[in-house]
């Protein structure tokens, strides 16, 4: 009893080790995960050093993937191949874990957002807002909602845009995140001066001010004043604004929009070389898409003034070509009607977990129906298809039908005239016999007229001539000629004389003829010319 003890507890113990070694997460991960909100360089630096292939264990392979993508995007790097996070995302779909699976929806979100693809970002964020409200985490939570308030911002849905950065500043004060929490505030601050509720938004940015806590939350805020006495026409504060912020840090693409800004209020006053200057300079920051379109508008702007008509043009063209790409960002489905689907998605999905018995039934009397929709349409087609293959085999016999009555028609002429000349040609030569017929011919079908004779086979024929000069231009004038007296019925030995072809020599024109045509031999020739005398 005592050694069976003994035996349990060691297994166990190695049990507990081995689940233990194979659920510790690497510490260089673990150790990037500490860093990238405090030290995203050091953070990024130590994951770019280390190759994912590394990692045979899915779920380091998945952490890995997300962490590299949480570091580029706090060093404010394009999120470019998002392999790596679609790996992870569907990693943390198949194991459930909520908090990470939100995350990846967050990245997949700004990654469309940065791409400004703002209809398929309110997709992710919808998704992984909702997950992460499972887990009650306030940081995702803050972060979700302020960047879905950033869509709403640009999209003009003032009010909207304010919830959701009044949440996201609620969600950042519960966790004493001071920076993304101004950040919060600054926003809501930003609806109103959009919403060109200008007093307002200034009475808002000074209750903002006390939240500033270091030199670049300072110059987001004094730029923000600024632009917003700008658009206030009240130009000398403006100026004042401006001058004090243009020094100032900056993050992301901040001092662009400076730059914008200040040379469109030096146009404004009329400092026409201060205007071309600044909006020159603001390109050297990245500017997005929208400070672009204005700079282009103040250096065409700037060239009328200056009379330069020359710049006028060139900015001109650039301001245009930029402006239809904006346009088509702003016709993109607004970020309001994506969440009114997806809520009422989300309702419908709730009543049917509610219903599933009457779900259930509807669905498969919806089956049941669509199953008898699809084989009444296949009856339907079945019998369109077989009136088409009736008609067409109508239409296929009446041109046979026709050709066989012109032919028998032709050869009863031939006759015809051969028999008025019997008496002749009881008393002719082979070689007299010869001419009588190649003269009957030359009458009747103008053999020795090739242009008058091609015109008559393509009315008789159905265009047959043309269709093989145009598809098959290797084909010869006697190849030609074969394939309409062959139609036409005419005596193999009347076509011998006609072409000047012995028995073995017309064998190897058809042969040549089946090559020319693709066809594997000289059988397939009737059905080939049939086939092309019947479309």
């Amino acid at each position: 009893m005592f050694r069976f003890r003994f035996l349990r507890f060691w297994l166990y113990f190695f049990c507990c080790i081995f689940v233990y070694s194979c659920s510790s997460v690497p510490d260089e991960l673990k150790t990037a995960d500490r860093l990238i909100e405090t030290a995203p360089d050091t953070a990024l630096f130590l994951l770019q050093h280390i190759s994912p292939n590394n990692y045979k264990n899915p779920s380091y392979h998945a952490f890995y993937g997300l962490l590299l993508v949480r570091a580029m995007d706090k060093m404010l790097l394009p999120l470019q191949s998002d392999s790596l996070l679609n790996y992870s995302l569907n990693y943390y779909k198949e194991h459930h874990d909520d908090n990470q699976l939100a995350t990846c929806y967050l990245y997949k979100g700004r990654r469309c957002k940065y791409e400004l693809q703002y209809d398929k970002a309110m997709g992710y964020y919808l998704i992984g807002l909702d997950i992460a409200q499972r887990t009650n985490d306030n940081l995702l939570l803050g972060r979700f909602n302020l960047d879905m308030g950033d869509i709403y911002l640009l999209q003009r849905d003032y009010s909207l845009s304010r919830q959701k950065y009044k949440r996201s500043f609620e969600s950042f004060t519960k966790i004493k995140f001071q920076s993304q929490a101004f950040y919060s505030l600054l926003n809501i601050g930003r609806t109103y001066h959009a919403a060109r509720d200008y007093n307002n938004a200034q009475l808002f940015y000074k209750k903002v001010i006390s939240y500033s806590a270091d030199s670049l939350e300072k110059a987001s805020l004094l730029q923000e004043i600024a632009i917003n006495f700008y658009d206030h026409k009240q130009f000398d504060s403006a100026m004042i604004y401006f001058r004090q912020v243009i020094q100032y840090p900056y993050i992301g693409n901040n001092k662009a929009v400076r730059y914008s800004y200040f040379a469109d209020l030096f146009l404004d006053l009329k400092q026409i070389d201060s205007a071309t200057l600044y909006a020159k300079n603001a390109f050297k920051y990245y500017p997005d898409i929208i400070t672009q379109r204005e700079c282009y508008r103040i250096l065409t702007n700037a060239g009328f003034l200056k009379g330069n008509i020359k710049q006028m043009k060139m900015y001109m063209n650039k301001y245009v070509a930029i402006s239809d790409s904006v346009r088509k960002i702003e016709n993109q489905s607004k970020g309001s009607l994506i969440e009114s689907i997806y809520s009422t998605k989300k309702e419908v999905i709730k009543t049917k977990n509610n219903q599933w018995y009457i779900v259930g039934f509807m669905f498969l009397g919806l089956m049941i129906g669509l199953i008898l929709i699809i084989q009444l349409r296949k009856l339907n087609i079945l019998e369109i298809q077989k009136t088409e293959i009736h008609y067409q085999q109508q239409k296929n016999r009446i041109r046979i039908d026709v050709l066989t009555k012109h032919s028998e028609s032709l050869l009863k002429k031939i006759e015809t005239v051969k028999s008025n000349q019997s008496s002749e040609r009881k008393k002719a030569s082979p070689a007299v016999k010869e001419k009588l017929d190649r003269k009957i011919y030359e009458d009747i079908l103008h053999l020795n007229d090739i242009d008058f004779f091609y015109t008559e086979m393509d009315t008789v024929l159905n265009n047959l001539v043309s269709k093989l000069r145009s598809r098959y231009p290797a084909l010869t004038s006697k190849e030609i000629c074969w394939c309409c007296l062959y139609l036409l019925h005419i005596p193999t030995t009347d076509i011998y004389l006609l072409l000047d072809y012995k028995v073995g020599s017309l064998k190897k024109m058809k042969q040549r003829l089946a090559q020319k045509i693709i066809l594997s031999g000289i059988k397939g020739i009737d059905d080939f010319l049939i086939g092309i005398l019947t479309e």
